[in-house]
């Protein structure tokens, strides 16, 4: 993930502020934020968002298309999944409708392999993958709620994010914005989801405070450099 730091650090900051805007537009507090803001504001666009039952073995293939013709913009999902996962495939694919969105893109079909795409190899999917997580819950969001002492199941729960894709925004975050090396993310991250009655709790707090000041500087810097 640390090669990859400037690709993740972009396009974490292009759809944090495109919600920070849609939050501030409409009186959204960060302890107020659901997806469905986001969700709500797209289908206002015209964009259908479907479930769909696939069959046979496409049924294991298939999580989710976006499929964008003359008459319609439609997101569908495997109904199939579980919650959570649903919430992760219709949020990626409403990425790829926000910020991929042009001729030669009329298409995206997403299975198991690109929702867990970590690498920029393949751009979009990686962009949607980091933006997906960030719609279910942003930055500003998580560091509050995690400054509060909530833990990983709370958080999962009230925001129907997946676990493994919270756990792996924070070692990200870790890494991209407290130049922290993937060893020591991810053993603060087993912490927290393991050991959180011991000490998990006391680093999740610290974290979040350093996290928190490491986003005041680059909202800074964001506004020096404009």
């Amino acid at each position: 993930m640390f090669k990859y730091i400037e690709e993740y650090v972009d396009f974490s900051i292009r759809i944090n502020d495109y919600i920070s805007t849609v939050m501030v537009d409409n009186g959204i507090g960060c302890e107020e934020y659901n997806y469905s803001h986001i969700w709500e504001l797209v289908k206002s666009q015209g964009v259908a968002i479907r479930g769909f039952s696939f069959e046979g073995g496409v049924n294991e293939r298939i999580s989710g298309m976006l499929l964008q013709d003359k008459w319609e913009t439609t997101i569908a999902f495997n109904q199939q999944l579980d919650e959570k996962n649903k919430n992760f495939v219709i949020s990626h694919e409403i990425i790829h409708y926000l910020f991929h969105d042009n001729e030669k893109n009329g298409v995206f079909l997403d299975t198991q392999k690109s929702l867990q795409y970590y690498e920029p190899k393949l751009l979009m999917e990686f962009q949607a993958n980091i933006g997906a997580s960030i719609i279910l819950i942003p930055d500003t969001t998580l560091i509050c709620l995690l400054k509060k002492g909530w833990n990983i199941v709370q958080l999962s729960d009230f925001f129907g994010i997946p676990e493994n894709t919270l756990t792996v925004r924070l070692v990200q975050m870790m890494q991209a914005d407290l130049g922290m090396t993937f060893k020591v993310a991810k053993g603060h991250v087993d912490d927290i989801c393991y050991e959180f009655n011991n000490k998990g709790k006391f680093i999740v707090t610290m974290l979040a405070t350093e996290l928190e000041n490491h986003l005041k500087q680059k909202k800074t810097v964001h506004l020096e450099l404009f």
